[in-house]
């Protein structure tokens, strides 16, 4: 593990009491939202296309019980290409 990653999972334990509902924010390149959506097919996917149709905003909100979740999500989320995590 990363001095990076176990910094971010020490923050969200400082933060978070787990179980409880985590919001995911993405920008997916709009061509890659039919990869995306089927990485994530069994979230509900908050979506909105951006002003030139190229990107689009993805919210994911779902009820995590560890920092380790959190993390496996973003993970999953980097295996598409251009996926910027916020």
């Amino acid at each position: 593990m990363t001095d990076k990653t176990h910094q971010f999972k020490q923050v969200l334990n400082d933060h978070h009491q787990w179980p409880c509902p985590y919001v995911y924010k993405f920008i997916v390149p709009s061509e890659k939202m039919d990869q995306f959506r089927e990485l994530f097919a069994s979230e509900t996917l908050e979506t909105r296309p951006s002003r030139t149709g190229k990107y689009t905003s993805v919210t994911i909100t779902s009820t995590m019980c560890s920092a380790e979740e959190v993390m496996e999500v973003y993970e999953k989320a980097a295996q598409v290409p251009g996926v910027m995590s916020l």
